[in-house]
């Protein structure tokens, strides 16, 4: 029989394994930092397709609940309404009830029928009456139409890319 203290015991201390997860995190690190950040290609189509998801999930909602929804939308942000017989309310609950916001790097144009729309500044919405009526610009109606519109977003260094009430995209 061998005792156990002829043994020779073989593996790794804590403190060996703490300075080899050290250093793996420092490498990461490393690794992390120096990657490229997004091009302004890559944000513009990461970008259209958040928006389109979100437009197509407001279509279908319409579709579905037979309501009328809107987005209004104003500088980098937008929020959903519903009609109902008090006018237009904002959505309180599910997927629409978030707030859409675009990228900071990403500018936006939207036309409703031809006609840009004005973007409310943060200063005109803080002077705006609590009471007073949100009118959306794209309207979803629940048999499936939606508001003629077109969306073009652009950013630096990118070639604009397109979206409109076909919500369809095009190569």
């Amino acid at each position: 029989m061998i005792s156990s203290t002829g043994r020779n015991n073989r593996g790794f201390s804590l403190l060996e394994l703490l300075v080899v997860v050290f250093i793996i995190g420092l490498l990461s690190g490393v690794a992390a930092l120096t990657l490229p950040g997004k091009d302004g290609g890559a944000l513009l189509l990461e970008q259209r397709f958040k928006l389109l998801g979100t437009l197509r999930s407001a279509k279908a909602e319409a579709v579905f609940s037979g309501r009328s929804l809107g987005l209004g939308w104003s500088g980098q942000r937008g929020r959903f309404y519903v009609l109902s017989a008090q006018g237009w309310q904002v959505i309180q609950e599910g997927v629409l009830a978030k707030q859409l916001e675009l990228d900071e790097r990403v500018r936006s144009l939207i036309t409703v029928a031809g006609e840009p729309i004005k973007n409310v500044t943060d200063d005109d919405s803080a002077k705006r009456d609590e009471t007073q009526e949100t009118t959306p610009q794209i309207v979803f109606l629940g048999d499936g139409q939606i508001s003629p519109f077109e969306w073009r977003l652009s950013s630096e260094g990118a070639e604009s890319v397109v979206l409109d009430e076909q919500l369809t995209i095009e190569r």
